[in-house]
């Protein structure tokens, strides 16, 4: 007898905690954005202001962005991108080693225009350092295509020689 009270007892324990036993579910959502990367690459041209004779005086010698270097932008479809370049310093250091002469420098200051997702020279638009352009969405992919050109200054005892330096353009999401 005690043995089967104590089954009773069991078993109302158990019917006990399954009725006040409770499950409940919902349902949540997820999600993900995966983001093209962002590439920059040479295009086309080159910034060369071929050969320039000198003259004693000091003058301002221009390269426009259509006969300067073209680089393509790809990256997210009309995702913001920012742009930034500076200002850089041509030196004529390998000149003077190899040929002998007096060491100078120029400064060259860059002239960027974008023409969107066009490779050809349609609509530019100036773009300033620190600026932000949606990338044009082309058969899913985002393009930008900058032209750059840029000055020179020449100072009146500007020494002779080939002058070269590295110009440097940023691009970001």
């Amino acid at each position: 007898m005690k043995f089967k009270i104590f089954l009773i007892w069991i078993f109302i324990v158990f019917l006990r905690s399954n009725l006040i036993s409770q499950t409940i579910s919902t349902q949540g959502s997820a999600s993900a954005n995966l983001i093209k990367p962002l590439s920059i690459s040479s295009f086309s041209g080159e910034i060369n202001f071929g050969e320039i004779i000198l003259t004693g005086s000091s003058f301002i010698q221009n390269l426009s962005p259509q006969q300067g270097k073209i680089f393509r932008v790809e990256g997210h479809p009309n995702r913001l991108t920012s742009i930034t370049f500076n200002s850089i310093t041509l030196s004529n250091a390998v000149w003077v080693t190899i040929n002998g002469g007096s060491l100078g420098s120029l400064s060259f200051s860059p002239n960027v225009v974008h023409t969107g997702a066009s490779a050809g020279y349609e609509n530019p638009v100036i773009v300033y350092s620190g600026n932000s352009f949606q990338l044009v969405n082309s058969g899913g992919t985002g393009l930008l295509y900058l032209w750059v050109g840029g000055s020179i200054n020449i100072n009146s005892s500007q020494p002779q020689g080939d002058y070269t330096g590295t110009f440097n353009i940023t691009v970001s999401y």
